[in-house]
């Protein structure tokens, strides 16, 4: 459900338009959204709707009015129109109002510890305005006075986003928005500080004091008065050449939320190689898809390749298993790695922060275990120099094909690659003493480098490889017509721990 007063008034519950009827109906909901869950005398919304000479007929007209607004959202679970002696009541969550959850927004990007993930809070927050309040619906009168707080709690939160921009060295790309700003709003000293603050970290320390000159002359001979404290104190800033105050304060430190890599870790160097090219050749922010069946070891080589190219990413490291999430349930705590989290929001909204959290980051993100590309898709950076690598036992098709993600689809290891990794798990000496048999036993595992180290940790025990071999062979359940099919592409001939891996895996 969602109701949009910053704007046009409209409402739309499962992306479908809401009729709200003619403006003294629509006015009559905005009031009432506006004090979503408190009482609104019948008395007020005659007098806004009608603000001079009220006909006899308005109260009656209200409850029309409500009457046809209750018959509009009569199949919405969401809402409710509430009489309530001589008032009414819209009982809802205020968060599906744009009003509310803008007041949300801008509450949390004030408490927020770090400056990008509140200034990804504040473009929320602002990307919520289409237009003036209540626009069409009110008289002007009205209008203004239902809309005065919030277009200025919209210039509060346009100051802070540029305070949060210039704290983090944007000077030069706000030159512009602040020169249009400053001439709109002429008489808001942050606004001309702000401006002075650019040009002068800009080193156009002539331009700066420029502004401040035609500022104060218009503060006197318009408003007969002096620049405040703040103003002042700049202006003398730069008027001795003292270096600015920092571009931004030190940031929290970034994520390194890689776990730890699998070790011993053996063979995979084409596919090492392979990742490092697409590391090069991807246009950021880019996407890799390592892709096979289990145990083939995708979720090894993604956390072993992100612990060498660690350096390569400055901003940081991401990680997050996603098999016990869907989008939604990973998007919270990637937000809450950055340092910002999606209290609220709706899933889109989310998304949207994330992505400007990591628009001008270079970070490494690693999804493991992804079950399907729509799973994916809302966590892929938008913009900026990361690089996402997604595991999947699926072949994740739909990424592939529409997000540009590069494939990388896993064989089992080759014989000498599944000899060294048994030798490193076991011991050269004893793999010398029962070569045959381990050449066997890694064929029982078709090479999967799970299976082989679940084998190596039954054999630590002390058993010996022949024994283990000749149970696995000996197992009925092993036998190849009892396989089950595999879909293609990857129909091929499997050893038999490769057919029945999970059930292999788990024997040993």
């Amino acid at each position: 459900m969602e109701f949009r007063l910053l704007g046009a008034v409209e409402a739309f519950h499962d992306g479908r338009r809401i009729g709200l009827g003619p403006r003294k109906q629509r006015l009559t909901l905005a009031v009432l959204a506006l004090e979503a869950n408190r009482p609104v005398p019948v008395a007020r919304l005659v007098a806004l709707n009608w603000p001079e000479s009220p006909p006899r007929t308005a109260e009656h007209a209200i409850r029309v009015a409500v009457s046809r607004l209750r018959s509009a959202f009569g199949g919405v679970p969401e809402v409710e129109l509430l009489s309530q002696g001589p008032a009414y009541v819209l009982r809802t969550d205020p968060l599906h109002i744009d009003v509310h959850r803008f007041r949300d927004l801008l509450r949390r990007a004030r408490a927020a510890s770090d400056d990008r993930a509140g200034l990804g809070l504040l473009e929320a927050a602002l990307s919520l305005w289409r237009g003036p309040v209540l626009a069409g619906a009110a008289p002007p009168e009205v209008q203004e006075r239902l809309g005065e707080g919030l277009e200025e709690a919209r210039l509060s939160a346009v100051e802070d986003r540029v305070d949060t921009e210039l704290r983090l060295g944007r000077h030069r790309a706000l030159l512009e928005e602040l020169t249009a700003l400053t001439r709109t709003h002429p008489f808001r000293e942050r606004l001309t500080c702000q401006l002075m603050t650019a040009l002068y970290r800009g080193g156009q320390t002539h331009a700066a004091l420029e502004v401040a000159r035609r500022a104060r002359r218009r503060l006197a001979d318009e408003l007969g008065i002096d620049p405040c404290p703040e103003f002042r104190d700049l202006e003398m800033l730069i008027l001795r050449n003292e270096p600015a105050p920092p571009d931004r304060p030190p940031d929290r430190p970034a994520p390194a939320q890689l776990p730890p890599a699998v070790l011993p870790f053996t063979g995979r160097s084409a596919e090492l190689r392979l990742l490092d090219e697409l590391a090069e050749e991807l246009p950021p922010p880019g996407a890799v898809a390592i892709v096979g069946p289990p145990g083939i070891g995708k979720t090894a080589l993604a956390v072993h390749w992100a612990h060498r190219v660690r350096d390569r990413f400055p901003d940081g490291q991401l990680y997050i298993d996603l098999h016990a999430y869907g989008s939604r349930g990973a998007l919270p705590r990637l937000l809450r790695s950055l340092g910002a989290d999606d209290t609220s929001m709706t899933t889109d909204e989310a998304a949207a922060l994330y992505r400007t959290l990591l628009a001008d980051r270079r970070m490494l993100v690693v999804l493991d275990n992804a079950v399907t590309s729509e799973q994916v898709r809302p966590l892929l950076p938008g913009a900026g120099g990361s690089l996402t690598l997604a595991t999947s036992r699926r072949r994740l098709s739909g990424l592939i094909a529409l997000d540009g993600a590069r494939p990388l689809r896993l064989r089992p290891l080759d014989p000498g690659e599944a000899h060294d990794l048994l030798a490193r798990l076991l011991g050269q000496e004893r793999m010398r003493a029962e070569a045959a048999v381990a050449a066997r036993l890694a064929e029982l595992c078709d090479h999967l480098p799970a299976a082989l180290r679940l084998a190596a940790a039954d054999l630590a025990a002390g058993r010996a490889i022949a024994d283990v071999v000749a149970g696995l062979e000996g197992r009925d359940d092993l036998v190849p017509h009892a396989a089950p099919p595999v879909r293609p592409p990857e129909r091929r001939k499997l050893g038999l721990a490769g057919v029945h891996c999970n059930r292999t895996m788990r024997r040993l």
